[in-house]
């Protein structure tokens, strides 16, 4: 009894370790996704530490790429090689990442590529002053910028690829041939001819010989930038999305002028409205969380401080000027720097006259636009740190304030345009001078009928400003 106890406990010990290397080496769950990192260049350690911890992804060491296209006969450099390294890895995707060092900073330039086909699905590019800094930046941008890219993919399916094979010339067939003496010629490397005819007749001819290709190292890394068909990547990215900032607040101050006359006015009794000249404070904010910067929204605010309107006697009326507006974008990126957008916002803009302190006020109404805007913003780079800045829309007026009712012109009909024009000139990342000219026009179609109080045919009320501003970038 006691011996057989023995051999059942002895049978368990011997089998534990068989059943842990299964479990160990079991394939992940079908809800689990992998993805694999394969990073090279000098930035290339920090690069695969954010993608691991951001993704929660598996470092691929960079050898491991070369040694799977070769083991599966694909050219190192296309799709075939990653879908190699997919089908090796059981991977959804793999992200090649490549970093260089500019004089300005690092870089790193993503792709994405689809586990089942080895094709590219996605590619970004940041740039950060350091390396550390580098680092920090994609551990924060790469789960938001890629994760949508990164649910499309999929692992190979099994039957992908065919099974490697020693006679299609891979890793296996050529590791297994000897390695001639660096010292010895060349001939002396090559085995010799068999001279028995047993040896001539046999089914097993002798391995092939040569050494295999130098795998890459820390010093000499793979020739696979990760932007096929370029020696100098960093020249051939169309756009470098990290030197877009996400958030844009842009701070400074403009002068007002205002211009309202009236048209075919019947009796020549309307009073037009001119100021030559008000400050307003103004503070405008762009901020692009989506789509690699592409969306987001906006907005703009500027009021009047101190402002007065004076009558040819003399008299004064507190006045008050302001404009607001919040909206949202999508971009379409030129180049590196510039950008094509389309913009629809909602639009307030105001201009009213108060009485004096004996209760009189001029014969001149107030206005109070509201409106839904939709146009287009511009922002082209010219040279160096300057870029050329534009924008125009069409307003869709959806009330004017006190003109519009029953004392003043009822039935009047009325449409508004903007437009902005001016430069930008950066200095370093993250900030910029910005000097805008703008302009905001309503025109009005009165439609009046006899007994009305007023009677014109219309009226036009422009605005021109010139604002100076200094942004933060960030």
């Amino acid at each position: 009894m006691r011996r057989t106890a023995a051999l059942f406990l002895a049978s368990l010990l011997l089998a534990t370790p068989s059943w842990a290397a299964k479990k160990k080496s079991a394939p992940p769950s079908k809800g689990a996704r992998r993805y694999g990192v394969v990073a090279t260049g000098p930035s290339a350690t920090a690069s695969t530490k954010a993608a691991v911890t951001a993704l929660k992804a598996v470092q691929v060491p960079e050898n491991r790429l070369q040694e799977e296209a070769q083991r599966y006969g694909a050219q190192l450099g296309t799709d075939g090689a990653y879908q190699a390294l997919a089908v090796a890895m059981n991977l959804h995707a793999v992200l090649r990442i490549s970093t260089f060092d500019k004089p300005d900073g690092a870089v790193a330039v993503v792709q994405v590529r689809d586990g089942a086909t080895g094709k590219v699905v996605d590619d970004a590019t940041w740039k950060a002053p350091n390396t550390k800094a580098l680092g920090q930046t994609l551990t924060k941008q790469l789960k938001s910028r890629f994760g949508r890219s990164l649910g499309t993919t999929r692992a190979p399916p099994p039957g992908t690829l065919p099974p490697p094979t020693a006679a299609a010339g891979g890793v296996a067939a050529v590791a297994a041939a000897p390695v001639p003496s660096a010292r010895a010629p060349a001939a002396a490397a090559a085995p010799a001819s068999p001279t028995s005819p047993d040896a001539a007749a046999s089914d097993n001819p002798p391995l092939p010989t040569g050494v295999a290709p130098a795998l890459p190292t820390t010093a000499n890394p793979l020739a696979d930038p990760g932007v096929v068909g370029s020696d100098k990547p960093t020249e051939s990215i169309v756009h470098r999305e990290s030197e877009r900032p996400v958030l844009d607040i842009a701070i400074g101050a403009g002068i007002l002028h205002r211009s309202f006359s009236y048209k075919d006015d019947l009796f020549g009794v309307l009073q037009g409205y001119s100021l030559g000249a008000a400050i307003t404070p103004a503070a405008e904010l762009t901020w692009a969380p989506l789509f690699g910067g592409r969306m987001g929204i906006t907005g703009h605010f500027s009021m009047s401080v101190g402002l007065k309107s004076q009558t040819s006697d003399g008299t004064t009326y507190p006045t008050q000027a302001m404009a607001w507006g919040a909206g949202i974008f999508y971009r379409f990126f030129l180049g590196e720097k510039s950008h094509l957008g389309i913009v629809a916002r909602y639009e307030s803009q105001s201009f009213s006259i108060s009485a004096d302190s004996s209760g009189n006020r001029p014969d001149i109404p107030d206005v109070k636009y509201s409106a839904i805007a939709g146009g287009l913003d511009l922002r082209l780079s010219l040279f160096g740190p300057v870029s050329l800045l534009a924008g125009a829309s069409y307003r869709y007026l959806l009330s004017v304030g006190e003109i519009g009712t029953a004392p003043w012109f009822p039935r009047q009909t009325s449409m508004g345009v903007d437009a902005m024009l001016g430069f930008g000139i950066e200095l370093g990342s993250a900030f910029e001078i910005r000097i805008e000219g703008q302009l905001q026009r309503y025109g009005f179609s009165f439609n009046p009928e006899p007994g009305d109080p007023r009677i014109a045919g219309g009226a036009t009320d422009t605005y021109l400003s010139g604002i100076g501003l200094f942004a933060f970038r960030f």
